[in-house]
This record gives structure tokens, C-alpha cells and sequence, in this order.
């Protein structure tokens, strides 16, 4: 910031108060100063031939990200996180700008790693709402190669905040034999990219003179669950061939809010399958697991059942329904392991992104299923009775 004084001034009177402390071998000196413009028998204090120059002095919105919305309760964004588009609408809630940053990484162009980070908005003065939208990479790159993916609406200038949405691939009604069946998810053998999500609660000014900051928070709404099978009876005989799983719900968009917007039933299907062998010492298989690897949308808890996704399990020789649970239901009880911090259902959903399920059956009954989260060495028996 300069300073400029401008004008003829017959006479200026400059006094310096200055107040002397010593302590020790300390010298500390406060020192101000007080211009007197004398005109004539006048005194003046300031006037408009003093002009202030702006120019170089910092404005406009500098915003931070975090992402500790998780059950270790961490700030992971800078690892988990690789390319974020902020939105930002006026105090009327109508799209004005969007702006990006991307890791680069083979460039060696890493900003989003960096502790200090802000993204710096030019905008005029006034109030705007910010929503931000991220994945491990650009948004660019997630729309490339296999798999279902995220889509985003594209706003226009005065567009209004609810038509910011993103919706995730799925198989149009046109193109499915029976179109009262549910939409698959076509993951082609991938798993989807990790989709997050941010918003500020209240409107954050924005001034012509100052800099303002804010910092959003991420939740991460790309779920992954592992369900793994296995026979108490013959405990060497399961194969990934032998059993369908999947999840049905309908959460293929979210809106600017991050709810989820209920439309048509979507079925999840497994990206990777794969078993697992424990052998003796020569080498004979005394028990083998079969493993289905998922990804999901957003998973949301409703207090009426029949509103919720379920985890479907059958056993394709019988055709028998060998498991159809309540996923929210069962994963949420996963909470009892930070039970300190006493979270909701929904809020436990939200937090925690990693699960696995393991059912031990008897032919094509579920006996009961360990549940395990990201924290490790949890894990719970929940048994058949208590789902």
C-alpha cells in the first residue's frame, strides 16, 4: 500500500512522540507520528489531496480445502485428492464463475499436496455461495478410459444453483430389454473414480478492498465394500462363479447440496472377483474364500426400510436368494468401533468409505457375517437373527 500526498501546503508540521523502555540490554521503541497541515491559523488533519492506492494490496476470495470428514478424523486432501472444480453463485444463488487446479504429476506440478494451498477467486464485491467438486484427478481425465462415469451438469452464467448435479453412468431405459428392471451400473471392470464433495453453510463476503478466506470441508461419496463367501460345512468348495452379488439403489445423482436425488433403481455389480486358498503344509486347500470387490454412490439411511439399498446375494445353480440385507443398516453398525464420538448412522455412512463383509454360509444360508471398517483389527458378528 502507498501513500500519496498531493496539493501545495504552506507549512507542515510534523511532531514525533516517541516513548523510550529499557529492560536489560533490550531496546524497545514505539514510535508514532502525528502531521499537522497548518494553513494560515488552521490545522488540518488529513484532506482529499491525500489519495490511497490500492492496487497491490490483496482481494477477492482465497480458498482452502480440507478433507478430514473421515473416521480417522485427518485431513487426507492432500492425498486423496488430485483435481477440485469450485462453483461460485451470487447471494441469489445464480452460477457466476467455475475455476479448477489439477495435480500434474509427470510435470511435476503438484499444488493440491501442498499444506498451504488457496485457490484464488477474482470476483467483485459482494456475497457468494461455493460448492466444490473433486476427484483423485482432473475431472478431465475421470471422463477417459473404462467404466461408469461421474457426470456434471454444465451451468451457464445466471443458471440457478439447483441445476448444478452430478450423475453417474448407468444403462438408459431404451436400451434395457425390460425397462421396469433396474439400471446397471456398467463398471466394465472398474472401479469408479473417487468422487467428493463440498459445500459452504452460509454465504461468505467478498469485499473490493480486502481479501476474505474460507476453507470447505470434502465428504467422500465413492463407497468401496469387499463381501467375501465362505462354506462352514465343506469349506474348500466356493468359487466366485458359484454366487450373484450385487447392490440395488437408486442413487445415481446428487444434487449442489449433496442429496441424493431418488430415481430409478440402480444395480451395482462386482469390478474385480478373485479367491483365496489356505493350504497345509503339501499344499491341499483346507478352506477357500470367494471375494466380490464393489464401488457405490452414496449411501444414504432412511428411516423407512423399504427406502434403503440392499446387498443382494444368490446362488446361481438354485436360483435361491442366499442374502438380501439392509446395507445402511448393517454397515452403519460399523460405528460401535468410534462409539466416543456417538455419530449418527448418517453421519457414520459419510465418514467411513472402506467396508468388508464376510459371510459364512451353510449350503444357501447365511449363518452370520463378520463386519470390518478401515480401522484396523475392528471388526463385529452380526448374526442372521439381528438383520
Amino acid at each position: 500500500m502507498t501513500i500519496e500526498l498531493r496539493g501545495s501546503i504552506p507549512l507542515i508540521s510534523i511532531i514525533i512522540i516517541e516513548s523510550y523502555n529499557m529492560k536489560r540490554h533490550l531496546n524497545l521503541y514505539k514510535l508514532s507520528v502525528v502531521i499537522l497541515l497548518t494553513v494560515g491559523s488552521r490545522i488540518i488533519i488529513g484532506c482529499d489531496m491525500m489519495k490511497t492506492d490500492l492496487s497491490d494490496c490483496p482481494t477477492g476470495l482465497y480458498v482452502s480445502f480440507k478433507y478430514d470428514y473421515n473416521i480417522q478424523r485427518s485431513d487426507m486432501f492432500r492425498d486423496h485428492v488430485g483435481g477440485v472444480t469450485l462453483y461460485v453463485f451470487d447471494e441469489n444463488n445464480r452460477f457466476v464463475m467455475q475455476q479448477e487446479e489439477n495435480n500434474v504429476a509427470e510435470a511435476g506440478y503438484t499444488p493440491l499436496k501442498q499444506y498451504d494451498y488457496k485457490m484464488h477467486i477474482k470476483v467483485p464485491e459482494g456475497k457468494y455461495r461455493l460448492v466444490a467438486l473433486a476427484h483423485q484427478k482432473s475431472y478431465e481425465e475421470t471422463q477417459k478410459g473404462k467404466g461408469a462415469k461421474y457426470r456434471r451438469t454444465q451451468l451457464q452464467p445466471g443458471d440457478d444453483i439447483s441445476k448444478l448435479q452430478v450423475t453417474l453412468d448407468r444403462e438408459l431405459a431404451t436400451t434395457r430389454i425390460d425397462a421396469s428392471n433396474p439400471a446397471i451400473v456398467n463398471n466394465q471392470g472398474m472401479p469408479m473414480d473417487t468422487a467428493f464433495h463440498a459445500i459452504n453453510k452460509t454465504h461468505i463476503a467478498a469485499s473490493s478492498i480486502r481479501a476474505s478466506f474460507d476453507t470447505l470441508s470434502m465428504v467422500r461419496n465413492t463407497k468401496m465394500l469387499t463381501v467375501s463367501l465362505r462354506q462352514l460345512d465343506d469349506e474348500a468348495n466356493i468359487s466366485t462363479d458359484d454366487f450373484e452379488v450385487y447392490i440395488l439403489d437408486n442413487n445415481g445423482t446428487t444434487n449442489y447440496d449433496n442429496s441424493v436425488l431418488g430415481e430409478e433403481e440402480l444395480k451395482y455389480t462386482p469390478h474385480d472377483t478373485w479367491v483365496t486358498d489356505f493350504a497345509d503344509a503339501f499344499g491341499n486347500v483346507l478352506q477357500r474364500a470367494a471375494h466380490y470387490g464393489l464401488t457405490f454412490n452414496r449411501l444414504i439411511y432412511y428411516s423407512n426400510p423399504n427406502d434403503n439399498a440392499l446387498l443382494v446375494i444368490v446362488n446361481k445353480k438354485t436360483k435361491a436368494e442366499v442374502a438380501v440385507i439392509n446395507l445402511p443398516d448393517c454397515l452403519a453398525q460399523g460405528r460401535n468401533a468410534v462409539e466416543r464420538y456417538q455419530y449418527s448412522a448418517q453421519e457414520f455412512l459419510d465418514r467411513e468409505y472402506n467396508y468388508k463383509l464376510d459371510f459364512f454360509l451353510k449350503g444357501d444360508t447365511w449363518q452370520y457375517v463378520d463386519l470390518s471398517i478401515s480401522i484396523l483389527s475392528w471388526s463385529k458378528r452380526i448374526q442372521r437373527v439381528s438383520l
